[in-house]
């Protein structure tokens, strides 16, 4: 039976290595497993000392460069210590190599990917080194994002990295682990308003408490903005309106979309900008897992293209 692999990435510093020890500190999660294998490609402040290591019978490898963990060398690891569980420490300036993504030896098999984010240090990171947090999220099954405080934007986080990997799982906490509530976070519009005009600048922040909650949005008149984005084939009065969020850069984008109905679209074509005016409806989703929200349109009409027509979450 093949040992399953835990992959920690993040930046240096961002809470990896504690994550490591506090997953292998959960008598829960370590029930029957009796040898583990740390595999550190990055040694921060934090370091795992020997009586630690002794007392959750664990055996550790430090490994320089990424490229030299290769098939081979898991076999050669495989050997030697026979682990019931391998957690590998990865160096979060590197991506996630295809060894691990797409060639893992039928011995291990590769579980899940956990990104530990440092939410004191996320919006500098997240502005002068977009690229490299792409590669640590986009594979990720969980984030976690520590060291929050009350005053720590929940929306800029949220919104950066759902961009960055729409599918992964949130959680936040505060220093230590310990829980946290934010004030921020709070949405720049009145859901209670009549009328939820969404502003340009605030299309993103809409668009993923929409997905994240859409029951929250049944019923409501809204306004919004954005472009023609896709046709629906067989549908002559809906499309896909929609605005692109910088996932990594100009040339990575995703497109922020929700479908749009009872428009005349006969004049319209991909790329055009559309205000369009109507009420919000909750809807599951075809494949029964969850719902999503569907623009039933009162009006549309021609809209002027933004000077910045990309989503931000800010």
């Amino acid at each position: 039976m093949a040992s399953p692999v835990y992959l920690f990435t993040g930046f240096l510093d961002s809470g990896k290595t504690t994550l490591i020890k506090d997953t292998m500190d959960d008598a829960g999660f370590m029930d029957g497993v009796e040898r583990v294998l740390i595999i550190c490609l990055e040694q921060g402040e934090n370091a795992y000392d020997e009586k630690w290591l002794e007392e959750h019978h664990a055996f550790i490898e430090y490994i320089d460069n990424a490229e030299d963990l290769t098939p081979e060398k898991m076999h050669e690891l495989d050997t030697i210590y026979h682990p019931d569980n391998v957690f590998i420490e990865w160096n979060g300036t590197l991506p996630v190599s295809d060894t691990l993504l797409e060639h893992m030896p039928n011995f291990w098999m590769l579980v899940q990917i956990l990104t530990t984010v440092d939410a004191s240090t996320f919006g500098i990171y997240v502005n002068a080194m977009r690229s490299m947090m792409f590669e640590q999220i986009r594979w990720s099954d969980t984030v976690i994002v520590n060291r929050c405080t009350e005053d720590t934007s929940g929306t800029l986080l949220r919104g950066n990295i759902k961009a960055i990997n729409p599918r992964c799982q949130i959680y936040y906490e505060g220093a230590f682990g310990a829980p946290v509530t934010m004030k921020s976070g709070i949405l720049p519009f009145n859901i209670d308003d009549p009328v939820l005009n969404i502003k340009d600048d605030d299309y993103g922040l809409w668009y993923m408490d929409a997905v994240e909650n859409p029951e929250k949005y049944d019923g409501k008149e809204i306004i919004l903005r954005g472009m023609y984005a896709e046709s629906i084939p067989g549908y002559k009065q809906t499309f896909i309106l929609g605005r692109r969020a910088m996932v990594c850069c100009a040339q990575d984008t995703s497109l922020c979309g929700l479908t749009v109905t009872n428009v005349d679209i006969a004049q319209m074509k991909k790329g055009d900008w559309i205000e369009v005016q109507g009420k919000l409806k909750t809807l599951p989703l075809e494949n029964g897992e969850g719902k999503t929200v569907v623009l039933y349109a009162d009006s549309a009409r021609f809209y002027q293209k933004p000077a910045d027509e990309y989503v931000y979450f800010s």
